[in-house]
């Protein structure tokens, strides 16, 4: 019986990586094709800490870089660290926000300054945690 809470630890925490797999979307604040952001958030739980670890993933599919600014997280009090405020070009960048194994709920919001000048508000993205975190 002791294998039995590792297993069903390893059932949960597929389990929200399958459902985090739906987060890969575009913002709906983008209009314009050109400014597409993909973003991304999955949940691991850490047992240990008894925490959900979110990793936000920010992907621009667009052709010139942009100022990530006005970052919003839910739940508040949560902050949303190691995300750096630049997006390159086609590239990928990630930050990691911790919650409480009872929180089952996470959001981000942003807009981007693109270098070439135009803004894109409120690109952002729900997270949904089905099953519980903790040893």
């Amino acid at each position: 019986m002791r294998h039995a809470p590792t297993r069903a630890r390893r059932a949960g925490v597929a389990l929200v990586t399958l459902l985090m797999i739906a987060g890969l979307a575009a913002s709906p604040a983008a209009a314009d094709g050109s400014r597409f952001v993909a973003v991304r958030g999955l949940a691991v739980c850490d047992p240990v800490a008894e925490r959900w670890v979110v990793t936000w993933e920010l992907t621009s599919h667009a052709d010139v870089a942009g100022t990530i600014g006005n970052v919003r997280v839910e739940p508040a009090g949560r902050p949303l660290v190691g995300l750096p405020n630049r997006l390159p070009p086609g590239g990928t960048i990630t930050g990691e926000q911790r919650l409480l194994a009872d929180e089952y709920t996470g959001s981000i919001a942003f807009d981007v300054n693109w270098d070439d000048g135009p803004v894109t508000y409120d690109h952002h993205w729900p997270i949904y945690v089905r099953t519980h975190c903790g040893a």
